[in-house]
């Protein structure tokens, strides 16, 4: 309490305040850091900002070769595979080469920051073909990328990551809204996302083996009706 019997403002607001949300309001910081980015910028060495054209071109030759060989045992040893082995195989090359595709979409990402090379241009071009090649647009991306890290985290002028207001979120939210809850969001989605594309996948086949033994009937049918 202060003098007079009053509180003082600290001690009102902790009276006022739920609890959960006080220490969450405690638990960001709002004072300015004891240093600047351009200290943090400083103590990066100066070979970490160096751009290599030939370096950078190798991790595009890698990546790509990788997604090469991939596709490569995926078309020409999966068709081998007994019938539910090749089903499950193909949902193991989507999940690997995506892994892959990733590398090559941080490739292109780096061209719109102009991370690739020391040439505008050069970055451009290979941006474009990269994202081209991954059917998302490049320049329109740069654009507004370059926009989001120029306002991240500001709920006026953000164009990507703008968060909802408190009372926006759905009561769920703060139960999903955390590691284990993204984790367990994502795992479900995928999964169900990956079984109906298996199902898929099961009807397909299962009317092709119908298809080819109706033909197969077919066939014989009217070899024995040409016999006679």
């Amino acid at each position: 309490m202060g003098a007079g019997g009053r509180m003082s403002a600290e001690e009102r607001f902790e009276h006022q305040m739920p609890h959960e949300e006080h220490d969450e309001l405690r638990r960001v910081p709002t004072a300015a850091p004891p240093f600047t980015l351009g200290e943090i910028k400083k103590a990066i060495p100066q070979r970490c900002f160096q751009r290599s054209v030939l370096r950078s071109f190798s991790y595009v030759v890698q990546d790509l070769a990788i997604v090469s060989v991939l596709f490569y045992l995926a078309i020409a040893y999966f068709p081998t595979l007994p019938s539910p082995l090749h089903l499950l195989a193909w949902p193991l090359y989507w999940a690997v080469q995506g892994c892959v595709l990733t590398g090559v979409w941080v490739i292109a990402h780096e061209c719109g920051h102009h991370a690739f090379s020391d040439y505008s241009l050069l970055d451009d071009v290979v941006g474009l073909v990269l994202h081209s090649a991954l059917l998302v647009p490049y320049f329109s991306w740069k654009y507004s990328h370059r926009r989001h890290h120029s306002n991240t985290g500001s709920l006026e002028r953000d164009e990507v990551f703008v968060p909802k207001p408190k009372a926006k979120l759905a009561w769920f939210s703060k139960y999903l809204n955390n590691p284990p809850g993204r984790f367990l969001t994502l795992f479900i989605l995928r999964n169900f996302v990956g079984l109906c594309v298996l199902v898929n996948a099961l009807e397909v086949d299962l009317s092709a083996n119908i298809v080819r033994g109706a033909k197969e009937l077919v066939g014989t049918a009217i070899k024995v009706q040409s016999s006679r």
